[in-house]
């Protein structure tokens, strides 16, 4: 006999919402079973995720009706900077998904934001965390652009997501999973290097590479490590804290992650947040789904080496023996945890690993097993030899898997509906009356009562056969009845009834409601142009009235975006290749009919991160940056494993960037951008001597007098 778990899943002990990544069907089931109350997911144009399995239209419909129907909010993700030629597409997609009941969503583009506002002022928009923002006059300017929740960038402290409640704007935290060690929104790093670029989704984690750290151009240690590469984030025992301070949602990272992952974080959090108090158990599960070590974070002030794995950056699993002999072919384990044949594992040494999926396992004896216990010594095929003492971690627990599979088969997640059935006696129609968070239906059957002729259909039989909803979304808590004079139905025909209400309460959840639609009519006023040419040679130095490279502007909507917020003058994002620039002006200039007020970053080593972490505090101190000054005091770079060099450069904030070596040099386009109506120019200098600044000024000189 089967048994199915009905789950009635209610959020009367909470008020936060728990937000979980979906990128297939099959992680929404598991996301759903495990007691999300939100979900993000993405189409395959305009989220940040450009390599994971987004939907297509027809399975996003398929997603708001199984999400709807169940109380859950889908938030899309259109987290990418948009080029001129994009801009309208976005529009239209976004329009779409405001036309198919999407509950929000989630951008970056300043651009875009400002576009929604005006046209779709009905639709929800969050504020990405790729927007990095950590202050709350960041917030008060997305208020004025209609930002309903922003979603905070990871490097906030308890006390500025104090802060952020307080402003009344909705906020949003991650609480689970992978982190960009560069502030997000800000990293250039794979874009300039490898032509692929994080904030259009095609990141090609160069932070999770391995390099070497040289000081005044000598190696400071032998072996390379991965100084860029964060452990994960990981605060699920701290929900209810965040919960306390005012924060809306928590957010679990992992749109690419697997379905066991989805539920296991999901389904611990739901955990917390009902008051249970997690165990060993439980966080051995959460490390073997994924994990490359866990940190808490910036959120509660993690440094160094508690923040960052700079041994390694893939899943570490979680350890579960280690070497103790050869025999053979075969390798000696001692476990100090279970191992399942099919299960990954991994062995791993001092100047190396292995890993694979484990298709023989055998005792000491020789003969072959399914699985082992904890104490026990099995052998494992293994044709070279192992130093001893090599750990064993699991990486795939598939014991976990098949429970976790078989729990989302079991589950069946329902909504609770209080039911009204009423009839006025034969010759007239069963009226049932379905009613759930502000959701009511009346459905009003064709057939009609007969005479009662021997049981009529009395209160006991009616809520018996309309409990039976054990294929459906509802589960009916509560009855009422309005039976005036005894009458009869046929079971067959209350079946139907009943099966028809429900098709028509899914239908009234499900549906979408209609959209405003407004022209785009924004005046912006001509700023008076004034020729200013920002020579910059401290790295945190700013410009009055200047959108710098911060605000990522790569099309003529974020220009006049900026322009209304009280900006006189918006750099162009680093992003922009000439061919962007033009169709940005041109655009700009056709719409608003005057001269977009710019600036282009003209020379320099442009800055690839910015972090809230000091490589070189961490390698040669504790990793505190308690203003060691190490960095002011010797020249530090990387290279990584091509022999590229890049530049290390902190700040009295204890803020470290990266830059390339080289300087980038437009000087010889500076008569082209002034044919485009550019006037404005940044220059930056870093480790340049005064021969070779004097020798670019001067060329630059030239340029603007021509």
């Amino acid at each position: 006999m089967e048994t199915w778990l009905f789950f009635i899943y209610t959020s009367l002990m909470k008020n936060i919402e728990i937000l979980a990544p979906v990128g297939s069907m099959e992680v929404l089931e598991a996301a759903i079973q495990a007691g999300c109350d939100a979900i993000y997911c993405a189409l395959p144009s305009f989220g940040a995720r450009a390599y994971a399995n987004n939907f297509t239209w027809e399975q996003m419909k398929e997603v708001l009706k199984r999400c709807h129907s169940l109380n859950i909010k889908v938030h899309v993700t259109m987290n990418t900077l948009l080029f001129e030629q994009e801009i309208e597409q976005a529009y239209q997609q976004a329009k779409r998904l405001h036309e198919m009941g999407v509950d929000a969503l989630i951008v970056q583009d300043l651009g875009l934001i400002h576009l929604l506002h005006e046209r779709l002022p009905q639709l929800v928009v969050h504020a990405s965390t790729q927007l990095s923002v950590t202050q709350v006059e960041q917030i008060e300017q997305l208020k004025k652009l209609g930002v309903k929740r922003v979603v905070l960038a990871r490097e906030c402290s308890l006390e500025q997501v104090k802060a952020a409640v307080q402003t009344g704007m909705e906020v949003e935290v991650f609480v689970h999973g992978a982190i960009c060690i560069c502030y997000s929104g800000q990293c250039l790093f794979s874009s300039i290097e490898y032509d692929r670029s994080g904030n259009r989704g095609m990141c090609a984690q160069p932070c999770r590479m391995p390099y070497k750290l040289y000081q005044d151009g000598k190696p400071i240690l032998e072996k390379e490590q991965y100084f860029l590469s964060p452990k994960d984030l990981s605060l699920i025992e701290q929900v209810r804290e965040l919960e306390e301070l005012g924060v809306c949602s928590i957010k679990i990272e992992g749109r690419m992650k697997s379905k066991e992952y989805v539920y296991e974080c999901v389904h611990q959090v739901y955990e917390v947040l009902h008051g249970k108090t997690l165990g060993k158990k439980e966080q051995k599960e959460l490390q073997v789904t994924f994990n490359r070590g866990f940190t808490k974070g910036h959120l509660y002030d993690q440094r160094g080496n508690a923040l960052m794995n700079t041994q390694t950056s893939n899943h570490q699993g979680i350890l579960i023996g280690h070497v103790i002999g050869q025999k053979g072919k075969r390798v000696r384990v001692k476990l100090q945890d279970s191992l399942h044949q099919n299960d990954g594992i991994r062995f791993v040494w001092k100047t190396g690993s292995l890993g694979f999926r484990l298709n023989y396992l055998y005792d000491t004896q020789g003969k072959l097993i399914a699985q082992a216990k904890a104490g026990q010594i099995v052998e494992i095929n293994m044709k070279d030899r192992l130093p001893a003492q090599t750990k064993l971690i699991k990486t795939i627990d598939t014991t976990l898997q098949k429970e976790i599979d078989q729990t989302i088969e079991k589950k069946q997640r329902k909504v609770a509906v209080s039911c009204h059935l009423a009839c006025k006696g034969p010759g007239y129609p069963l009226e049932c009356t379905l009613s759930e968070n502000g959701h009511c239906v009346t459905w009003i059957s064709e057939e009609l009562a007969d005479v009662a002729k021997n049981r009529p259909c009395d209160e006991e039989i009616l809520r018996r056969q309309f409990s039976k909803t054990k294929d459906s979304f509802i589960e009916i808590q509560s009855f009422r009845f309005a039976l005036d004079v005894p009458f009869f139905f046929p079971l067959g025909a209350l079946n139907h009834i009943r099966n028809q209400a429900i098709d028509a309460f899914y239908e009234e959840k499900t549906k979408a409601n209609p959209i405003i639609e407004k022209t785009y009519d924004v005046k912006i006023e001509p700023q008076k142009i004034v020729e200013r040419h920002w020579i910059q040679e401290k790295i945190h130095s700013s410009m009055e009235g200047l959108a710098d490279l911060r605000y990522n502007v790569t099309n003529s909507y974020a220009i006049a975006c900026l322009l209304r917020l009280g900006f006189s003058c918006i750099e162009l994002s680093l992003e922009c290749k000439d061919k962007d620039i033009q169709a940005m002006l041109t655009g700009f200039k056709e719409r608003y009919g005057f001269e977009a007020p710019v600036m282009v970053y003209l020379y320099g080593k442009r800055r690839l991160m910015i972090m809230n972490h000091c490589v070189v505090n961490t390698a040669l101190k504790d990793g505190q940056r308690k203003n060691c000054a190490l960095c002011h005091r010797h020249s530090f770079y990387l290279k990584g494993k091509d022999q590229k060099e890049y530049l290390l450069e902190g700040d009295a904030k204890c803020h470290m960037c990266i830059f390339e070596k080289e300087a980038w040099n437009d000087l010889d386009k500076i008569a082209y951008y002034k044919q485009l109506g550019i006037q404005n120019f940044h220059l930056f200098f870093l480790r340049e001597d005064a021969l070779k600044k004097a020798k670019i000024l001067k060329e630059f000189q030239a340029g603007v007098q021509e």
